[in-house]
């Protein structure tokens, strides 16, 4: 990856077929600062000014066609009767930016408002709850966002069948009585924590048909969950539950060129064996005061160039652009 200190122009001397802005795991709280479950500090109420420095620098470019939030827009620590009303002003924040947003969901999201009040406020529009979408910017590339808390212990009621199921699988999956504990479970199984999800069958088969789609119409694939698909990436604990399973399906088709995620901190990179570039997104929580971790994306035919400020690593991910789709 490589590092920059601030935003880096245009990459190369073709213009880009469009770009767009990137943020991850605000977690946005109005408490004093703290530290992660491994002592990493986080910064609470700086993460907003980080946000809002990523919505000036947005606007001022002017021709970013849309922003992508990547999940955890307010921290698990705020307190609940401050929920609704800090989500809604960290959307509002994001709604300064002049253009679409489009919004996943993360666990610290779930941690806050259940799915009946979360998905409205985001726009995400949904009749049965789930939070996965699809949408084409231009003819030639789609973006598929996976809902990866689609089967969870949080977010859903919890007589929800879906809650049930999740804790069903924890019990089943983590011997320990604290669930977002991975004491005792080794390499990827250390993903099986109250604090990931799992994509349903439902959305499998969603997810098929898209990919079916953009196959016929030679489309260029992005796929966005909050969680990563690809242990070479991120930290085990940072896994979609059956990142396998999604994985494999994803391997079927040539249409998918990068899946980008949030959820583990620290950020990451990897190249899977078909050669799909896997790019995990420093958080905005963990910036110190005066630092930024937000980015915007450069989308040609044959690669897609992340251009990140401060913590946010530069990222060329190429592919070959005359593959057989």
């Amino acid at each position: 990856m490589g590092s920059t200190n601030g935003l880096a122009t245009t990459h190369g001397r073709k213009q880009p077929l469009f770009s767009f802005g990137l943020i991850s795991d605000v977690q946005y709280a109005d408490i004093p600062d703290g530290r992660s479950f491994l002592g990493v500090p986080r910064y609470y109420r700086h993460s907003i000014l980080v946000l809002q420095r990523a919505i000036k620098e947005w606007n001022t470019n002017q021709r970013h066609k849309f922003v992508i939030n990547f999940g955890d827009i307010v921290d698990g620590y705020c307190p609940k009767d401050q929920s609704l009303n800090t989500v809604k002003k960290i959307v509002d924040e994001f709604h300064k930016f002049k253009g679409p947003v489009y919004h996943l969901i993360g666990n610290h999201c779930l941690y806050n408002l259940p799915r009946s009040k979360l998905l409205p406020l985001l726009k995400i529009q949904s009749f049965d709850g789930h939070a996965y979408y699809d949408f084409s910017p231009v003819p030639e590339y789609r973006f598929v966002v996976l809902d990866g808390y689609d089967i969870s212990a949080i977010g859903w009621p919890q007589d929800h069948q879906k809650t049930l199921d999740a804790l069903k699988f924890l019990r089943e999956k983590n011997p320990n009585e604290d669930k977002n504990s991975p004491t005792g479970l080794v390499g990827v199984e250390r993903r099986f924590l109250m604090f990931n999800g799992a994509v349903g069958k439902k959305q499998m088969e969603w997810l098929n048909g898209v990919l079916q789609e953009a196959t016929k119409l030679k489309q260029k694939v992005v796929v966005c969950c909050h969680l990563s698909l690809d242990p070479a990436a991120s930290s085990k604990e940072a896994l979609l539950w059956n990142y396998d399973e999604v994985i494999n399906l994803i391997h079927r088709y040539s249409c998918v060129k990068v899946c980008l995620s949030g959820h583990d901190h620290k950020g990451g990179y990897s190249v899977d064996s078909h050669g799909i570039h896997h790019r995990v997104l420093e958080a905005a929580l963990e910036c110190p005061p005066g630092t930024d971790a937000f980015g915007y994306v450069d989308v040609y035919r044959d690669r897609i160039s992340l251009y990140g400020r401060d913590r946010m690593q530069i990222t060329h991910m190429y592919f070959n652009p005359n593959e057989d789709l």
